[in-house]
Order: C-alpha cells, then sequence, then structure tokens
C-alpha cells in the first residue's frame, strides 16, 4: 500500500513540501513558527515552502492580529487541480498527436556478421506476428544456416506467422513449394533470368537484407517509410510472379 508521502511525492510535491503540507493539515491554521517546529524545518525554510504552496495553489494565508497565519488547502483540492491538469491536457492532446506523427522518423540501422549474427535477426522476427515477406536470394538462408533454418520455420508456423515467398525457380524450390500449406507459406517463381544476390525478409516495420556470399553479414533497417516501399516493390513482384 502506498503511503500518504509516497502518494504526495508521486503528485509532485518535494520532501519538505510534504513535511509542511501534512504538518499544517494536522494543526489547521497556524503560524511559520508553530508550522516549522511540526515539521522540525528551519522556520526561513518553513516559510519559502509555505510560498510555494501558496504558488501551487495548495495553501493560504490570513493576517490575524498581526501576524500570518497559514493553512494548507484539503487534500480533495489535490484531485481536483489534478482533474483539471487532466482536463486541459485532454483538450490539447489531438494538436498534440498531431505535433507527434509530423516528426520524420529516423531509420534505425544495425549490421550483424557470420552465422550468429544471421540468427540474431531470424530471432527478432520471430518477436512479431505479421505476414513475412520474403525476396529469396540464389544462396538461401536455409543453405546458411542448414541445422537452424528447419527449426525457424517450425517455430514461425507454431507463431502463427504466415510467409510469401518470391524465389528463383529451381528443383529445391520446385520441392519446398510442395510443403508450403504445413510450413504456412505461399511460394510464387520469379521471372526467368531474374536472380536475387541478397535475401530480404519484410515484416512489421522492419526490413532485414541478408548478403550469403562468403562471410555472411546482415543489414536490419527499422523505418516504416522504407520498409512500405519494400512492402510495395514485393507486392509488385508477387503480382508479376509464376504461382
Amino acid at each position: 500500500m502506498v503511503s500518504k508521502e509516497e502518494a504526495l511525492q508521486q503528485y509532485g510535491l518535494s520532501n519538505k513540501e510534504i513535511k509542511v503540507y501534512l504538518a499544517n493539515l494536522v494543526m489547521g491554521s497556524a503560524t511559520v513558527n508553530t508550522i516549522s517546529k511540526k515539521a522540525d524545518i528551519h522556520r526561513t525554510t518553513t516559510y519559502d515552502v509555505l510560498k510555494q504552496l501558496m504558488e501551487k495553489g495548495l495553501a493560504s494565508s490570513v493576517i490575524k492580529d498581526k501576524t500570518n497565519y497559514f493553512e494548507v488547502a484539503d487534500p480533495l483540492k489535490l484531485v481536483a487541480i489534478l482533474d483539471e491538469k487532466k482536463q486541459k491536457l485532454n483538450s490539447v492532446m489531438v494538436e498534440l498527436e498531431t505535433l507527434k506523427q509530423s516528426v520524420v522518423e529516423k531509420p534505425k540501422v544495425e549490421f550483424y556478421e557470420g552465422k550468429e549474427g544471421i540468427k540474431t535477426v531470424m530471432e527478432d522476427i520471430l518477436k512479431q506476428k505479421n505476414e513475412l515477406l520474403v525476396f529469396s536470394s540464389t544462396k538461401d538462408l536455409s543453405n546458411v544456416l542448414r541445422f537452424y533454418f528447419p527449426h525457424f520455420i517450425n517455430r514461425r508456423v507454431k507463431k502463427n506467422i504466415s510467409a510469401k515467398v518470391l524465389t528463383e525457380q529451381t528443383k529445391e524450390t520446385i520441392s519446398l513449394k510442395k510443403r508450403d500449406k504445413k510450413e504456412l507459406r505461399e511460394t510464387r517463381f520469379l521471372p526467368r533470368g531474374i536472380k536475387l544476390p541478397t535475401a530480404t525478409y519484410i515484416y512489421g516495420k522492419k526490413t532485414a537484407m541478408f548478403s550469403l556470399e562468403g562471410e555472411p553479414i546482415a543489414v536490419l533497417i527499422e523505418n516504416s517509410q522504407i520498409t512500405k516501399t519494400q512492402k510495395i516493390s514485393f507486392n509488385l513482384m508477387w503480382n508479376l510472379a509464376k504461382e
């Protein structure tokens, strides 16, 4: 359970403001000297804190017999102030969201090397639930990650992540296509003569490109606009491809 001090701290009051507020709340209308003794804070500091509380609308003062008496606001006033702040924030929320959307999204680019680096990207693919779009290169990932790749496919299927694959027509890919239904995949063949030197995996807001000749490397780009362009290119090729 949250203590009253923790609640007031989360409200936005400092430790000294909390001590003075609680001391004055218990006492009711009181002088600076009395409040400072109760709060165990120096008189001058107590006076400064009371002024801060007054600026926040959480305290008031009145002069009686030429002496200043202070009284903090009822706790319900704190709730009312929060409600007022919430209403003001809600009134400009549409404008704030518009400002956020106007900010140009900067691409996040990551580089990975070696088989373990490639596996890191493949594991990232399994974290999302969107359809996977694949430009398969002449040298496919299944050739580079012979033991890992079948497990990747099984886990993708278990997570119900479907895939569309554009690939060169070979004996291997024809055999692959026969397992499409079982492996939650749809395969189409690129027009004859088109061979892709790199593999590209498009998912969510990310585009992963793999160069598999020699030491395998991967470039992972996270950017909605770049990925949107890649998806458009994929769909254009998909409509031209042979089923």
